[in-house]
């Protein structure tokens, strides 16, 4: 009888820890499952009792300082002394478009006083601007050597070596002596040509063309009537009689 009491007694205490087991293990698996694919994120804080870094305290920048200039103020008890530039004196030039010679001192007349000293023909030409006919004029051919004057006042005007035959009817020169021939736009008879006069007495010579041969391209046409002619031995005669001392 105790001893199937106490195999009875037994059996209920195993089926008692055997049930405590069971439900133990059931709630430790309830909570794995509970607890399956969750992420648990943990966060440290910072411990209370370390101290908090200070910040630095920026020093600041001091911005470049202006440099000053030193500015002397001049002693009133020392008297002034003035420094005084010396301009040494420059050479002075004339314009380049001014000629380099003079210009001839110019030679006035009464009308009455041209038409005593000049033929008609001479008068028409020189003072009425008129124009000898083609191939009738004396020099138109003449080809001698010697200076081709002015035949109102007598200013040399061309060198026979500047004459050439133009076949124009007048005779014609390449080239002027330097500043005796004046140059004027002349509108007459439905035209414009440049008329050519002596620069002393205002005397018409006829016209220049730019259709001359090299060296210039230039062609002065003037008229037989408006010139005279010194030959080149009476120049000579003339220079030697001006360098003959006078008795």
């Amino acid at each position: 009888m105790f001893t199937k009491k106490f195999t009875l007694g037994r059996v209920k205490r195993c089926a008692y820890n055997s049930h405590m087991k069971f439900q133990v293990c059931t709630i430790a698996l309830a909570g794995l499952v509970a607890g399956c694919g969750v992420k648990q994120s943990t966060t440290l804080e910072p411990s209370a009792t370390k101290e908090k870094p200070k910040p630095v305290a920026a020093s600041p920048v001091k911005p470049k300082e202006k440099q000053e200039l030193a500015v002397t103020t001049p002693d009133a008890t020392k008297p002034e002394t003035q420094t005084i530039a010396k301009i040494a004196p420059q050479t002075q030039f004339e314009p380049t478009t001014q000629p380099q010679s003079k210009a001839p001192k110019k030679i006035v007349k009464t009308d009455a006083e041209w038409r005593a000293i000049l033929s008609p023909e001479e008068y028409r030409i020189l003072r009425q601007k008129g124009t000898e006919r083609a191939f009738t004029g004396k020099f138109d051919h003449h080809f001698k050597k010697g200076t081709y004057t002015c035949k109102g006042c007598g200013t040399a005007l061309f060198e026979s070596n500047t004459k050439y035959n133009s076949g124009c009817g007048w005779p014609a020169f390449f080239k002027a002596k330097e500043n005796t021939i004046a140059e004027t736009v002349d509108r007459s008879y439905g035209m414009v040509r440049t008329e050519i006069t002596c620069k002393k007495c205002d005397g018409h010579l006829g016209h220049v063309f730019d259709d001359g041969p090299n060296p210039t391209g230039i062609r002065y046409c003037v008229n037989s009537a408006s010139m005279g002619f010194v030959p080149k031995e009476e120049e000579a005669l003339a220079k030697q009689a001006a360098a003959t001392p006078k008795k």
